[in-house]
């Protein structure tokens, strides 16, 4: 089982960043609850982490992080100089979503946060404190469907899932294209890990993408550690094949809904990943 929530933070001393915002996220999680860095980045390595985040958003679920758009792909090089800091203040809102497991760990964390706390975050001292709180449910998510809409709000990373699937040595390497077993290879093994491959083929074949998602998806540049990095932001839509069975359909609700909860691709305790999946 798997929970979202909806935190609204108050930021009232600013600071300036160049660095992508999920990290702040994370941070504020960990001084809120130190039990949570083991899970964020204990010497245990666990995949997928039973942890998401988002990086830090507007009330209209924008993004902000220092970013380069990708508009003309003539010019879709990597910057060349680190991008110019942001300033942080004012009212921001984060998602995290887990697994239940979590549920004792998350909550005093944000308990916590709603309490309000002093932090040091790099060479600021600040004061957060939460305003609001909404937990995200998708049961309502439809059942019979012709039509999948797919939002990238922060910078997706995919998992290449014919790693698992190839008698090969596996060597991990993301992937960029938006196609349906790349965007959802991480869902499907977390709900899916018995009948992976079966479940990564209905992907491929039961969705159809539109000729539009070569317009409204694209490339974005965010930096990192001191690195520019590419990711993947946009709009994507998809057709359901005809004929397809009843259980197939079912199967699909499941990583949609799970997708939703948990984000896309790798890297989504780290604030990638975070998608909006609807269908009609």
């Amino acid at each position: 089982m798997y929970r979202l929530v909806k935190i609204k933070v108050d930021i009232p001393t600013p600071f300036i960043t160049t660095d992508y915002t999920g990290k702040f996220v994370k941070t504020v999680l960990i001084n809120a609850n130190p039990n949570l860095n083991e899970i964020f980045q204990g010497e245990k390595k666990v995949y997928p982490k039973p942890l998401r985040i988002t990086s830090l958003l507007k009330d209209n679920n924008e993004a902000v992080y220092p970013k380069r758009i990708v508009t003309n792909f003539s010019v879709d090089s990597k910057p060349k100089e680190p991008p110019k800091p942001i300033t942080i203040r004012g009212a921001y809102w984060f998602y995290v979503g887990y697994e239940t497991s979590l549920e004792p760990e998350i909550s005093k964390a944000i308990a916590s946060i709603f309490s309000g706390f002093n932090m040091r975050y790099g060479e600021f001292d600040l004061k957060i404190k939460a305003v609001e709180l909404s937990q995200e449910s998708f049961d309502d998510f439809p059942t019979e469907f012709s039509q999948v809409r797919v939002k990238l709000i922060t910078p997706s990373l995919f998992k290449d899932p014919f790693e698992k699937l190839a008698s090969v040595d596996r060597i991990k390497t993301r992937r960029y294209l938006p196609f349906p077993p790349f965007i959802f290879s991480t869902n499907v093994f977390e709900i899916f890990r018995e009948t992976y491959k079966r479940n990564i083929i209905r992907l491929s074949y039961g969705l159809l993408e539109s000729h539009n998602n070569l317009n409204t998806a694209t490339k974005v540049w965010y930096y990192y550690d001191g690195k520019w990095l590419p990711g993947v932001i946009g709009y994507l839509k998809f057709f359901v094949r005809k004929g397809l069975k009843k259980e197939v359909i079912s199967a699909f609700r499941e990583v949609f809904i799970h997708a939703n909860l948990m984000g896309v691709g790798t890297g989504r305790a780290a604030g990638f990943g975070f998608a909006q999946i609807t269908a009609r």
